[in-house]
């Protein structure tokens, strides 16, 4: 490791334990390990990749036959017999994820797998068990195969898996709406809305490993609920929209994760040529919305690409430094440092 390359993470250390995100122990243990000569990872061998490919296959095969006898068989098994099927579907995939959830990466894949499949089981395993017997069985069904996935996603984290809660949500929301009769897309578009922000809660609090997915998920759902809202009377209709591309701009200035500033385009891109349309009582025509629109991806493309130029802003400029630092082992002393164990953190 180059003295320049270790002062640098000795610099970042410290104002980790300035701001008490770690503490002094933690800094030298990182600063310890990171001295040691590393080992190449490994790659996946042919064989692991052939067995994960046939764990998907397997568990592929099973599902399908399970379904395929259900089909055959719906009118003839009855309610308990379709209930008693996918119960036992749910508990084999369920089962089956947690004996091969390991900290090895293809285990943990399968695993998720498995477990997202036992959400759907249990899903449709509610909704037969309560259909015709109260008229919210689709929102139960949700929330049960809600809770399985996350239940899933917890044990064996995984893009698919977090996927699994995200649908999980959109249906519920989806049988809320249904439910109360709700027939004004603006309130689902709020509740759309609605679950982008949660999205985005689990990002900033780390409740997710994927956290690029999240802010993907979050974008998606903010965007599109935005758009939903357009159906509302007056140009406030256009707000959510543009706030939302304000938001994402703004994020991006923090986080710096192209997925924002994307959302950031597509909703300015979007935003502009509607408004300048309704505004204009469509006298724009489509050659007019369309040279609008590519004015408006190019001008927010433009920015967003300026912004990537600029450098984040760094939380500590107006933080005191004066701590002593300690030098890596193997650099230069005097070329950088995590501060003694007699500072406050911040």
């Amino acid at each position: 490791m180059g003295v320049e390359e270790s002062g640098r993470l000795a610099d970042a250390l410290g104002r980790l334990v300035e701001r008490g995100t770690l503490d002094r122990a933690q800094a030298d243990a990182v600063l310890s390990e990171y001295g040691k000569p590393g080992e190449a990872p490994k790659p996946e061998s042919v064989r692991r990749r052939l067995g994960e490919i046939a764990g998907y296959l397997g568990a592929s095969l099973l599902v399908g036959a399970i379904l395929l006898f259900l089909a055959e068989t719906w009118d003839m098994v009855g309610r308990s017999g379709r209930v008693t099927v996918l119960g036992i579907l749910t508990v084999v995939l369920f089962g089956g994820g947690v004996v091969l959830r390991r900290d090895d990466e293809v285990r943990r894949r399968l695993s998720s797998t498995l477990m997202t499949g036992a959400a759907i089981a249990a899903g449709f395993g509610m909704d037969a068990a309560l259909d015709d017997v109260v008229p919210a069985e689709w929102l139960m069904a949700s929330i049960a195969a809600t809770l399985v996935v996350t239940a899933g996603y917890l044990l064996a984290r995984s893009a698919l898996g977090q996927l699994g809660m995200a649908v999980g949500a959109l249906a519920i929301l989806l049988s809320l709406v249904d439910l109360l009769n709700v027939d004004d897309t603006v309130d689902f578009g709020l509740g759309m809305i609605g679950l982008g922000v949660l999205w985005a809660v689990l990002y900033w609090r780390h409740w997710v490993v994927e956290r690029r997915f999240a802010l993907a998920i979050a974008v998606s759902y903010g965007v599109i609920g935005s758009q939903l809202m357009l159906t509302a009377e007056g140009l406030v209709k256009y707000l959510p929209t543009l706030l939302m591309a304000v938001v994402c701009f703004g994020a991006y200035v923090w986080v710096r994760e192209w997925v924002v500033l994307a959302g950031g385009v597509i909703a300015a891109t979007l935003v502009v040529p509607e408004f300048l349309y309704d505004v204009t009582d469509g006298s724009l025509g489509a050659g007019g919305v369309m040279l609008i629109s590519g004015i408006t991806l190019l001008g927010a493309s433009m920015a967003g690409l300026r912004m990537r130029r600029v450098p984040p802003p760094d939380p500590d400029l107006t933080a005191g430094s004066g701590s002593t630092v300690a030098p890596v082992a193997g650099s230069d002393p005097g070329s950088a440092a995590v501060p003694s164990a007699g500072t406050d953190p911040v």
